[in-house]
């Protein structure tokens, strides 16, 4: 898939890199590109990860890419395609988005520019669950690491297939399925009758690329003109690679918790993998820190668990208030008891934008 010519495809490599849990080798993208599979306990998985050459300008120029036929007209930088087939139906609430394996303290400017991001995350997805983490030097106990992650229905277009009948991830799947352009509120309520019906034999393929405008991960970089006058190295936001791509599932009980953090505890993990770009690699050159061994916490399944900123204009002090649902996904935004904030007096609280606690 791509250009035209074989030539190109033959030598062409990119600096995108994944390595999903439970794997051995980084999955990178070539000239010919390829389905990925993942096989769990949870599930079986494949995926392809679709992406403009931004940091070879002229090879986007020349359409010399793979993919080019469906993102060269688009203005997605990427496009991340999967296909879910569960061994166990969830019962729970499920998110999707990016982890952290550490805690990154953030301040000023770049805490400012953090806000800018997921408002502007917002504007798109309408929804979304962001943490700054629990900074471990002050927290007891299990802690929370940073995540911004949505429901299912963020997604931008999912389709249901009996085994056997599923689209192929590589092919055009413009006019499969439902899209979230085509309507919000109709879009959720099938998305979430599907939840509500989740089946081990049934094959779920979704596509997400609403936010890849203010993400180029070729580059490391926030990008789309999120701030005005800024050039912002991703790496302020999330330390230092790799960021974690997640889909689990949290467990229906937390609802009479007073503790809503999404532990590692109470995850149900059915995809999560590390992503990088090969020009801003992790300090091991490609494969991630081994996470520091923690004390023995309670598991909800039934078991344990062991930037470069550039400023060339003043930036605007992004607002401390809750950011608005700007697809009106959520009826209670706004004044009132039904609001969405943080709590008083914790600036780096987590903001549960979805009305799900």
């Amino acid at each position: 898939m791509g250009g035209d010519g074989p030539a190109w495809q033959a030598s062409y490599s990119d600096p995108l890199r994944c390595l999903p849990d439970g794997t051995a080798a980084e999955v990178t993208n070539q000239g010919h590109p390829h389905v990925e599979e993942i096989e769990s306990d949870a599930c079986s998985v494949k995926f392809v990860w679709m992406h403009r050459p931004t940091h070879e300008p002229q090879r986007e120029k020349s359409m010399e890419y793979p993919f080019s036929w469906h993102l060269g007209s688009r203005k997605r930088l990427w496009e991340l395609r999967l296909q879910v087939r569960f061994h166990k139906a969830p019962q729970g609430r499920m998110f999707f988005g990016i982890e952290l394996d550490k805690f990154v303290p953030v301040s000023g400017l770049t805490r400012q520019a953090q806000k800018a991001l997921v408002a502007a995350c917002q504007r798109v997805v309408g929804e979304c669950y962001h943490t700054n983490g629990d900074d471990p030097s002050k927290a007891q106990g299990e802690i929370e690491k940073p995540a911004f992650v949505m429901p299912l229905w963020a997604f931008d277009q999912f389709h249901v297939a009996e085994p056997g009948q599923e689209p192929a991830l590589t092919g055009d799947l413009q006019n499969l399925g439902l899209k979230r352009a085509d309507g919000v509120s109709n879009y959720i309520s099938n998305m979430q009758s599907v939840m509500r019906s989740f089946s081990t034999d049934k094959v779920y393929t979704f596509c997400f690329w609403g936010v890849s405008k203010f993400l180029d991960i070729m580059r490391w970089e926030v990008v789309g003109g999120l701030m005005p006058g800024v050039k912002l190295d991703f790496n302020k936001l999330c330390g230092s690679p790799p960021i974690y791509f997640s889909l689990y599932e949290m467990p229906e009980s937390q609802d009479n918790s007073a503790d809503k953090r999404h532990l590692a505890s109470r995850k149900r993990q059915y995809v999560r993998a590390a992503v990088w770009s090969a020009l801003k690699p992790p300090l091991s050159q490609g494969a991630a820190a081994p996470e520091e061994a923690s004390e023995v916490t309670h598991d909800y399944w039934g078991g344990e668990t062991g930037f470069e900123v550039s400023y060339e204009h003043p930036v605007p002090a992004a607002p401390d208030n809750t950011f608005d649902d700007l697809l009106g996904l959520d009826a209670n935004a706004g004044a009132g008891p039904g609001a969405i904030s943080a709590p008083a007096g914790k600036q780096d609280a987590s903001v549960d934008l979805l009305g799900l606690f």
